[in-house]
């Protein structure tokens, strides 16, 4: 009973992690771009963020989010299916975990200085809670048991790997 409670809290954690732009429609832009846009102000001729390193980092932030995103709802149909998690929920954790922490640190990296801020002027509300949301991300990687045994759950019931 409490492992299958277990798988149950880290699938909904890892969804909870990988839910940035599932319910987005698809005429909306990417959120990312249009930080970028924001704060960088540079832009190529067709719209493209100029910076190639950054505009590398969101193309491939944005193909792993929708790769997950597409994961989770294969998993959410099986859920609905009857089927209860398994050990699978554990890479979900770890690699929403991982997504999410990713997802904040480019975020800062678009902001540039402006993510700098704690309280006080020169800061929006929008700067001042992406800050404090980076910081809280590095709490993930210990809800729902810690990455360490998520990675000992995989290499035990998933891999087969020996103790």
């Amino acid at each position: 009973m409490a492992k299958a409670l277990l798988g149950h809290e880290r699938t909904m954690i890892s969804d909870v992690f990988g839910a940035g732009d599932r319910d987005r429609p698809a005429t909306t832009g990417n959120p990312l771009v249009e930080l970028a846009r924001d704060y960088l102000g540079e832009r190529e001729p067709g719209g493209q963020i100029a910076d190639p390193v950054l505009r590398d980092r969101v193309t491939q932030f944005t193909m792993e989010e929708r790769c997950f995103a597409l994961t989770m709802q294969r998993s959410a149909d099986a859920a609905r299916a009857g089927h209860k998690p398994g050990p699978e929920s554990s890479i979900f954790k770890i690699y929403g975990t991982e997504l999410n922490q990713r997802r904040h640190e480019l975020m800062l990296s678009l902001r540039g200085p402006a993510c700098l801020g704690w309280e006080g002027p020169g800061f929006d509300e929008r700067e001042l809670v992406q800050t404090r949301d980076w910081l809280r991300s590095r709490g993930n990687s210990i809800e729902g048991g810690t990455s360490e045994v998520q990675l000992n759950i995989i290499a035990k019931h998933v891999l087969g790997l020996p103790d």
